[in-house]
């Protein structure tokens, strides 16, 4: 038997170890932080202020989380879009849509 449990332990830990590595995002801040730093995410080359971050959760299992931001390396006579905004999904705390409401191409 110390064969099967030697096993199982190790089993154990493999799955642990995997599913605390999740996507490289910490566990430990909330659904509107996390969206915050998807929007970072999704728009790497842009240096993001976060100016409002607000979540609400729209049954038992999903929250409806929207990040605010502003781009803080544009020249003052640019044309693209300085304030940003994005909206995530969360169900059962997966992402699971994620969408831009102002910004970069609006």
């Amino acid at each position: 038997m110390p064969a099967f449990r030697q096993a199982s332990t190790a089993f154990l830990c493999a799955a642990l170890c995997s599913a605390g590595g999740g996507c490289g995002l910490p566990r430990d801040v909330g659904a509107a932080e996390r969206c915050a730093e998807f929007m970072r995410r999704a728009y790497p080359n842009a240096e993001i202020e976060i100016t409002k971050t607000e979540a609400s959760a729209t049954s038992l299992t999903t929250i409806l989380a929207k990040a605010n931001g502003s781009r803080t390396n544009l020249p003052p006579d640019t044309l693209l879009a300085r304030d940003l905004a994005v909206e995530c999904r969360f169900d059962e705390n997966v992402l699971t849509e994620f969408r831009w409401t102002a910004g970069p191409m609006h």
